[in-house]
């Protein structure tokens, strides 16, 4: 797990459970709309490769679903080639990340982003900081803008 001790203790004081050498292979919906499972298969490592890394190879007959309310997407680190063609105003910098400032507002009027959008490479709990900055400076604009009726 490419982490530092502290970012793995901080993501189980958080409530994160970690299954390793698990491959999610779909989310599996309910009647009602929302997420209620992923369907998984336990891996083992294989035979080394050349550069003498193992790689993780699905275990057979090991398939089985994993109770979830929620599923974070997490397997992106650069911007959405449609997000970013449809939003020209759309500040980027040198490497294709969304410009943001410390609460997550970007060069567009009411967008927010954060996390790896905006980082690059980062770790999940920098991105769950990003997350709780832009959640209150969302609810400012709110209350400021929207919900009183000044408009933007």
């Amino acid at each position: 797990m490419p982490a530092r001790v502290e970012e793995i203790r901080h993501a189980k004081e958080e409530g994160v459970e970690f299954v390793m050498l698990t491959a999610p292979l779909e989310i599996i919906g309910s009647d009602d709309g929302w997420v209620a499972a992923l369907l998984c298969e336990k891996m083992e490592l294989g035979q080394a490769d050349e550069s003498g890394r193992r790689k993780p190879v699905p275990v057979p007959g090991s398939r089985y679903h994993m109770k979830v309310d929620v599923v974070v997407n997490a397997i992106g680190t650069r911007s959405n080639p449609l997000l970013t063609a449809t939003a020209p105003d759309l500040e980027l910098n040198k490497w294709g990340n969304i410009v943001g400032d410390g609460e997550g507002a970007t060069s567009l009027t009411g967008v927010y982003a954060g996390g790896d959008i905006v980082r690059g490479g980062a770790t999940v709990i920098l991105a769950m900081g990003d997350g709780k900055r832009g959640a209150a400076a969302i609810d400012g604009y709110l209350k400021q803008y929207v919900f009183t009726g000044k408009g933007y």
